[in-house]
């Protein structure tokens, strides 16, 4: 029974030192191609020169998606006429219904000119 465990421990140091090794080469590798790619300067330039563009074109797109979709709600969702401020706005769409139940208990508690001049004694003569 010994001999097994001590087998099995021998087995498990050698399968441990032979991925640590693995591990280490794997390692050594990748930092002689990094710093044989970074001692080349024309390998470097050129991809310096393909990510500008690939980050160019991502900004583009993006920013051309988003005058296409600018163009689209203007043209669809609202007409000309509506007020900025009857709009609801958040980033989040999930607080999208709190805003709107918000904005109609602001709008229930707005008070009329009849309410806000009652009590209010405007006559002088009364006042004495």
């Amino acid at each position: 029974m010994a001999f097994l465990r001590e087998n099995s421990l021998a087995n498990e140091k050698a399968r441990r030192e032979t991925s640590r090794q693995n591990l280490v080469t794997a390692i050594n590798m990748f930092g002689n191609q990094f710093a044989s790619a970074f001692q080349n300067p024309q390998l470097m330039m050129k991809a310096i020169y393909y990510a500008v563009l690939v980050y160019g074109a991502f900004q583009v797109t993006r920013l051309s998606l988003a005058i296409t979709a600018q163009l689209f709600m203007s043209k669809l969702s609202k007409p000309q006429l509506v007020r900025e401020t009857s709009k609801l706005y958040s980033n989040n769409y999930v607080t999208l219904p709190f805003v709107w139940m918000r904005k109609r208990f602001m709008m229930s508690m707005k008070r009329t000119e009849k309410d806000l001049l009652q009590g209010v004694i405007l006559d002088k003569k009364l006042e004495d």
